[in-house]
């Protein structure tokens, strides 16, 4: 086995007999980074007693410097159910402000963006379905988006609940440079 020493402070690393530098290293998220160091991860939470075909929670990045990175979505509710994520393309969202919870307890950052929930969300909301998933009555359901959904500034996101009934919905996300 070779070693490479360096010259500023005479550290080594080793090099095996494929002459590949064998280190160890520690990963993490970029939501578990966004919010450990950047303070900048949030989750929206909408709760409230639905009717049929409702907007039940909205989302918009108003951030001009950062994109908004959805990773996971969390949708319940007391009966069988099928919730979908759409981009709004048309309508002006409106309703019971949600405030977003920045996932660094110890943090004071809010979130750049505007969102809506906890009643049904009004505005005549429009446009192309990301996701589609049901549950069962009691039932909760992760749509794991793995980072893929990325708000640019002004772009909006909404969920509908079919089905009459308690809902519950949470987003999470965090913020990036763009």
């Amino acid at each position: 086995m070779s070693v490479i020493k360096s010259g500023q402070n005479g550290n080594t690393a080793n090099v095996n007999d494929q002459g590949q530098v064998e280190v160890a290293s520690v990963t993490e998220t970029s939501l578990e980074y966004a919010s450990k160091t950047n303070n900048k991860a949030y989750s929206y939470v909408s709760t409230y007693a639905a009717t049929a075909a409702q907007e039940v929670i909205y989302i918009k990045n108003d951030s001009t410097l950062d994109l908004l990175i959805i990773d996971e979505v969390v949708i319940g509710s007391s009966v069988a159910n099928v919730f979908t994520l759409f981009e709004v393309n048309s309508g002006t969202a409106a309703g019971t402000v949600l405030t977003a919870e920045n996932l660094n307890l110890s943090s004071g950052n809010s979130a750049p963006s505007s969102s809506f929930g906890n009643a049904s969300v009004t505005g005549s909301l429009s446009g192309i379905p990301i996701a589609i998933d049901g549950v069962g009555a009691g039932d909760f359901e992760t749509l794991d988006m793995k980072g893929s959904l990325v708000l640019g500034q002004n772009d909006e996101i909404a969920i509908t609940a079919a089905a009459t009934g308690t809902i519950y919905v949470t987003v999470i996300g965090h913020f990036k440079a763009a």
